[in-house]
């Protein structure tokens, strides 16, 4: 596979940029011969996508659409925190593990997204802060 092709760049851009991940331990790479993660890029590789995944899978939550969460998954994935991207996977663990298919609040919160109306208030099944 062509990755200039593929990634809609020029084929200098590629190959300086495989030369700098070169130089980072993160590819083999020889020209023309194909490239490689080396351990340590699979590493890489792999903290990225996980942090992907758990950013994206917030945002679901948050009722982003779909095409927007996976945008937006991408620039945020670099930026955060590592304590940050702990506490996302927590709070994301603590939503599908709680009773009943997830907390109560979290259909509210649907709801809300949806009509802007305060469901629960309404239906008094909870309380004004």
């Amino acid at each position: 596979m062509d990755l200039a092709e593929y990634l809609n760049v020029k084929p200098a851009s590629v190959t300086e940029m495989l030369q700098k991940l070169r130089a980072k331990g993160l590819v083999y790479y020889k020209k023309y011969e194909g490239v490689y993660l080396t351990k340590e890029g699979k590493n890489l590789a792999h903290a990225v996508r996980e942090r992907h995944e758990t950013i994206r899978e917030l945002l679901k939550y948050l009722q982003v659409p779909v095409e927007i969460a996976q945008k937006d998954a991408c620039i945020m994935e670099h930026n955060l925190n590592p304590l940050t991207i702990i506490q996302l996977k927590k709070f994301i663990e603590f939503i599908k593990k709680c009773p009943k298919q997830g907390p109560l609040w979290l259909d509210h919160f649907k709801t809300y997204s949806k009509t802007g109306k305060f469901e629960c208030i309404e239906k008094g099944e909870c309380e004004k802060i």
